[in-house]
This record gives C-alpha cells, structure tokens and sequence, in this order.
C-alpha cells in the first residue's frame, strides 16, 4: 500500500436536443416524424453506458404535470420559457395546496431562459425529462452578472438559513449554461434525501454542478452526470453536511474536474478528461477541521496538464484504483505522494486501529452497481393505488388497498402501482400497518411526488420469491413519522430502493442496493449482500442505525446524525464505508456507547470526518474479537482516512 509521511500543505497545490419516443399520454404531441424534423443532431457522448437511456413517460394523471400541456412552455428553443418553467417547478413542489404534490415531466425540447430557475419550496420538485440529451433546458447567451446558474436549488444564493431542503430530485436532462462564463449550470443543494441523476451539464460557464456555493448542503446524491464544455470547474464540493459523487464523468474543464473543501466526499468511479487537475482536496483558509475529506474508489483521468498532479491533496484522502495519463504524477501531497500514473491503494495519516495486526488497507468488498430495472413505457401498465381505495390525509390504514393494487397489477401483467403526491398539513400519510407483498410482474411502487407513507409496527412491504427478478421503490417517505420497513426475504430476487426513508431489511439471500435514502438498515441473513449510495440514517440507538449481523454491507458517502451506534457488525458480518460525515449533535460526556461497534466482524470505513457543535463521541469505535474488548476514544473533531478492524489473517471478502 502506497503512504505518507508527513502533515498536510497549507493549501492545495492545485491551480441536444436528441431522443425520441413520445410521451404517451400528452395532449397535442407531435408524431415521431415530426419530432425527429424539429430537433437538431444529437452530439455523441460516452454516457448512454454509465446512466442509461431510458425515455420516460407518465400516464395521465392528476399525479403529473406536463410543461408543454399546462404551462404553455414552447420548448423550441426560441421563445422565453422562464415564467412557465418557474411556475411549473413552484406547483410540483407545493405540498401546502390542495392539489398536492406532483411528478413534473419536461417533454424533449430546448426550453429557453433568461434568469435562473429556482426552487423556493423546502421539499421537492420531482423533475424528469424525457430523455438526458432531448430535454434541455438553456440559459441565453450574455444573462447578467445577477443570474448566477440556470437552476438554483435553494432560495437564495447567499443565505444559508438551515439543512432542511429536501426531496430535491432532477433527472434525465440536460442543462445548458449557454455562453455565460460568469454562470453556473445547477447550484445544487439538497438535504438528507436530494438527486441529481443521468444530467448533463453543458456550455461555457463557471461551474458544472456548483454544490459548495452556500453552507450547511448535503447529504445528497450527484450520479451518472456528465460535465462537459468549458467550464472552470466540473463540480465543487463544499460546505458541509457531505456529498456523495457516484459515476460522474467531467470533461475540458479549464481547471479542476472535482473540487474539494470543507466536506466529507465519497467518490466512486470518477472519470475526467482533458482537464489540467483532476481532483483538488483541500482546506478553507487555514481551517485545519473544515478540511476536505475524501475517499476515491476508481479513478481514470487522461488528457492532463504536464506540470500538474492529477489528483493535489493538502487534507484528508483515501484513493485506490486510480489510474492518470498526461499529467506529472497521479498524487501530489505534503508527503513524498505518488509518482508514475497508478495509485493502487493510498491512504494519509494517520491511520487508525486498534489491533496491531489488522492491515494498512481497507477491506474491499466486491462494487456493483445498481441494477438497471426499465421505466416502463407503457402507460396502460401503470396502476393507482388510490383509485383502490387508498387515501392520504385519512390516517386509516391503506394495507389492504395497496395490496389490492398490487394484486391487480401481478393478474393483468402489469408493471408500476404508484400513489399520488400528498398535500396538506398533517394527517396527509398513508397508512401501512400491515404486510404488503410485492408479487408477480410489478417491478416498480413509486410515489409521483411526495408519497409520505408511515407504518405500523407490523408494517412493511416484502420482496420474496414470488416477486418480480427485481423490485424498485421509489420517492416514499415518512419524513419524521414511523418508516415503513421494505424486507428482502427472496433467496435470489433483487431489492432496490431509491430516495426513500424507508426501514430496509434483509432476510434472504438476494441482493440490496440503496441510493439516496436517509433509511436505517438490517442485515439478518448470512452472506446476504447490500451497496448503499448515499446513506443518511439519523437518530439515538443503543443497538445500531445500520445493523449487519453476519451479511456483506458496502456504503459509498454516508452522513449520520444523532447520540449511540451508528454502525453494528457483528456475527462475521463484513462492512466497508467510504466517505463518512458523522455529526454528532453535543453527545453527553458520560455516554459511552460507540459510533462504530464490531464484535467478531468485518470492518473498513475511508475517509472519516466528525464534527459536533457540542461535545462529539466520547468512543468513536468499540472493537471486540472474543473477549478482547478495546475502544478508541477522546473528545474532539476528526479527519481519518482510514481505520481498519479486523485480523490479516480473517476470511476474505467473497466474490
């Protein structure tokens, strides 16, 4: 394992419209043909194989809004489409009105703008275009200094105010900044559960995806974007509750491709090209805790600048499988780095454990990546669980409505049973007190908008052997109330769950991903397998947020908060972390119950920061093999990149 030897620097060295398909429920759509007239060439790009290229469509319901039918935007890149796109983002996010909260569809088109986007509310927009490279939507050319990106996910550009915007959720389109150099493409901030997937970001401006440029952002999700045009950065990262970068791609950016400070970043699969740094990692100022901290798994930058590192370090990092072309070295840091152009595994110091003879690396489970389950483009084969009888606002139980819209589904072949966007003040839940299988063709249950949904103590959706090859969920939320638990007890049936909070268990055999899930985890079974792309469980536990109890648990960019254990694994289970923001809201001096507990387990967490306004874990890891019990403890902020608990000699991670 390639390290360092000495403390940090004291700063970083570093210097369409394409598509098809119609929507198939939208009043006055062109016919293909036509389409295919008005749009100019597509420009090739390299992303169809890292985010898919599924056209979306709805089915007409009073659950979505189409920007061209009831906002009267042109989408012919001409005309100004500013006020109807604004007031298209204000109504699916209005949770106060009657009508509710909706899924906003942005039908292929360049859809113009002459002042930034931005989203007011505190929960929502649900935005999807209808395919990545057809639904663009343009900033003007020459937009004054006061227009500061196309899409601003905040209220304001200056003001921080609280991490309590939620539910922010962009896909499949693209953001065009235009000529704008002084211009970002999306000021991205979102709390605890925020998307930004399959994007791309395009022209000549600032930032690509801006998601540093106000305090108190994240955690949220940025996957399957690609960056690309001229722009002085690809993405920033900033300021401070954690970020978490999964397949993203930058191109010709004039500096740097990823920037990092003041955060904790978890990085997976990282792709920059033609870009003089590839990734910078360091300090605000001279604030020595606000440094970044990052864990990079999969790196491969080309086209670089011959006097520069590929990767300039002054803080905290963990990196491995990193490979660098046209640049002066893959690693530049206060220690000697790493020349040559591959870094197979690299961590800074110190790195923490508290067993002599657990290794200097981490354990490196097996990575997959989500499984690809198809939107479905057929609108009869979409089914309403409320014209089933299920109700939000009621506060009755909806178990058996659901189940009979699911039951309704599996028997006619269908695929998607979705419920309508909530609205009002509380009651406005669903209710699920009891169990609720997912069986026979339904691959999909999503909610078109917010679906708050709480459950009972004996509620919960269960994946087994009947159930479809593999079942997604999708924009279900307790959001403070009681989650529902979705279990995989399928011995080979897949569980996806994705920006939603709730309880996922495992008692099967069959494999679990989560993307974008402020959710609590339960591994029961042996060997079963679960890959977690930014995970936010939150609250007080004497027994552990996440609990691996003998299964293999891999997390990509992870932010706690609360007192007692976040993580447990015990009974052989094996659990790695990358990139950690653990916020410990003033834990008492004389609770001494650990973030981290293994006992006679598996565990590896990269690139480690804590921080509290208050006093932080007093033990931050408990470690027991047999009766050999030790803890690391001491007040105080930490930046890790690594600690390592378990023995050289212990089972290797299957494969």
């Amino acid at each position: 394992m390639q390290t360092r030897t000495t403390s940090v620097l004291a700063a970083c060295l570093c210097a369409v419209a394409a598509g098809g398909g119609l929507w198939l429920c939208s009043a006055g759509a062109a016919t293909a043909a036509q389409q295919a007239a008005q749009r100019p060439a597509q420009r090739p790009t390299a992303t169809a194989a890292r985010g898919g290229t599924d056209e979306i469509i709805f089915p007409q319901d009073a659950s979505v809004i189409d920007l061209r039918r009831d906002f009267g935007a042109a989408g012919d890149g001409k005309t100004d489409d500013t006020a109807a796109l604004q007031a298209a983002l204000d109504a699916a996010s209005n949770r106060r009105g009657k009508d509710g909260t909706k899924a906003l569809f942005v039908p292929n088109g360049t859809y113009l703008v002459k002042k930034t986007l931005v989203v007011e509310q505190r929960v929502g927009p649900w935005v999807f275009g209808q395919s990545r490279d057809g639904a663009v939507i343009r900033l003007a050319d020459g937009a004054d200094t006061e227009t500061t990106a196309v899409i601003r996910t905040h209220p304001s550009d200056t003001k921080a105010s609280s991490a309590d915007f939620f539910m922010r959720s962009f896909r499949n389109l693209t953001i065009d900044v235009g000529d704008n150099p002084h211009a970002d493409g999306i000021r991205w901030y979102g709390n605890n559960s925020s998307i930004l997937q399959n994007v791309r970001v395009i022209g000549k401006g600032n930032v690509g995806v801006n998601s540093g440029f106000l305090g108190q952002n994240g955690p949220n999700l940025i996957q399957d974007v690609v960056v690309e045009g001229s722009f002085e950065t690809g993405v920033r990262c900033a300021w401070s509750w954690g970020q978490t970068l999964s397949r993203v791609t930058v191109r010709g950016a004039r500096k740097h491709g990823v920037y990092v400070n003041a955060t904790a970043v978890g990085i997976e699969d990282l792709v920059v090209e033609n870009t003089p740094v590839a990734l910078c990692n360091e300090y605000p100022n001279d604030w020595k805790w606000w440094g970044g901290v990052v864990a990079l798994v999969g790196g491969r930058f080309t086209g670089g600048s011959p006097d520069q590192p590929a990767i300039a370090n002054s803080s905290v990092l963990y990196a491995r499988n990193v490979t660098a072309a046209g640049f002066k070295q893959v690693l530049l840091d206060p220690g000697e780095g790493v020349a040559g152009d591959k870094i197979d595994e690299y961590a800074s110091p110190p790195i923490k454990k508290l067993f002599a003879d657990s290794p200097d690396g981490a354990l490196k489970l097996p990575i997959r990546s989500e499984p690809r389950v198809p939107w479905e483009s057929r609108a009869e084969n979409w089914v309403c669980a409320n014209d089933h009888g299920a109700t939000f606002g009621d506060n009755r139980d909806d178990s058996a409505a659901i189940q009979a819209a699911i039951d309704a589904a599996a028997a006619a072949g269908k695929t998607v049973v979705y419920f309508r966007g909530i609205s009002g003040g509380d009651p406005n839940w669903y209710n699920v007190d009891h169990e609720v299988r997912v069986h026979g063709s339904v691959r999909l249950v999503i909610g078109l908008g917010f679906g708050r949904v709480l459950g009972g103590a004996e509620g919960r959706f269960v994946v087994d052997d009947r159930s479809a090859p593999a079942v997604k969920f999708m924009h279900l939320h307790a959001f403070g109330g009681r989650p529902v638990k979705v279990e995989n007890r399928s011995a080979k049936n897949t569980l996806v769950v994705e920006s939603c909070d709730l309880a996922v268990v495992g008692r099967g055999g069959g494999d679990i991903f989560v993307a974008d899930c402020p959710s609590s985890v339960e591994l029961h079974a042996t060997g079963q397998r679960l890959w977690a792309r930014q995970l936010n469980p939150e609250g007080d536990s004497d027994t552990g947020l996440v609990r691996n109890h003998g299964g293999r648990l891999w997390a990509l960019g992870v932010k706690h908060e609360g007192k007692g254990v976040r993580f447990r694994t015990d009974g052989g289970g094996q659990t790695e972390i990358l990139g950690l923001f653990n916020y410990a809201p003033n834990v008492p001096k004389d609770d001494l119950r650990p973030a981290f507990d293994i006992a006679d387990g598996l565990f590896s967490a990269a690139g480690v920061r804590e921080i509290s306004f208050g006093n932080t874990f007093n033990v931050k890891v408990r470690e027991a093999r047999g009766g050999d019990v030790r803890t690391e403890t001491g007040g105080g902020w930490i930046g890790w990149s690594l600690y390592s608990g378990r023995p050289t000699n212990a089972e290797k991670p299957s494969r």
